[in-house]
């Protein structure tokens, strides 16, 4: 990063146009968190994260912008580096989330997780939902997505977050674990876990993050795992 931080182009409206003209389904679309952008970016221009994180966050929230324009259900921003640096999240982590979102008209969504599982690298899992969820709840986003199947993270943990609707991981997408496909009773007893903390409404099933480790075939018995889990809960609420 050698200059100001400006959003001078669309980056991904027209993506989001192609999809809405071939679907009559709610789309979400997904952007980088200012967080996880600072994180990968060698600031040779600001000398300082918050600084650069607000010019970032000005930047996404331009994009934004022009995609609730659009008229998506949800925008979402991917901050899997929340989860490394708790300390960062409480500082000014929170404060770049919402000048993403400012403006919008869409739900808004913040994803965070522990990184895609590969082989050799150990997952940077450590005691930082507590920290995270207790200052997301003051955020002025509306959805929290978050990873609780893989990293075997306690549902007991959305009590801190009573005023979220929660995308709640229930599927592991870990290379590491391809080929081993949920069950849906096992869905099911994870949501209906996370229903004793947070009203069933305010609970979605998810997947943990994204599937592109998975090979297509098995991506796709995991999310109809889900869909019949998710199901089966519903029932028995």
């Amino acid at each position: 990063m050698y200059g100001e931080v400006s959003r001078d182009a669309p980056i991904v409206v027209d993506e989001l146009e192609f999809a809405m003209a071939h679907s009559s389904r709610p789309l979400k679309v997904t952007l980088p968190g200012p967080m996880t952008v600072v994180d990968s970016t060698l600031d040779q221009h600001y000398g300082d994260e918050r600084a650069l994180a607000m010019a970032i966050a000005s930047a996404l929230n331009d994009e934004a912008r022009d995609l609730d324009a659009l008229g998506p259900a949800v925008i979402q921003f991917d901050e899997p580096v929340f989860s490394r640096y708790p300390g960062k999240v409480a500082e000014w982590g929170i404060e770049a989330l919402d000048r993403c979102i400012e403006g919008i008209r869409a739900k808004t969504c913040v994803h965070v997780c522990y990184s895609y599982p590969m082989p050799g690298v150990p997952r940077p899992i450590v005691d930082a939902y507590p920290a995270i969820l207790t200052e997301l709840e003051h955020s002025k986003v509306d959805q929290l997505a978050l990873e609780f199947e893989a990293s075997g993270l306690d549902p007991k943990l959305l009590a801190l977050c009573p005023s979220k609707t929660v995308l709640f991981g229930c599927i592991d997408n870990g290379a590491l674990g391809f080929d081993r496909i949920e069950q849906p009773e096992q869905v099911a007893a994870r949501l209906l876990m996370a229903a004793e903390y947070l009203p069933a409404d305010q609970i979605q099933a998810a997947p943990d993050c994204g599937l592109v480790p998975l090979d297509i075939g098995i991506a796709r018995r995991k999310l109809k795992v889900m869909v019949e889990g998710a199901e089966l809960a519903r029932r028995r609420l």
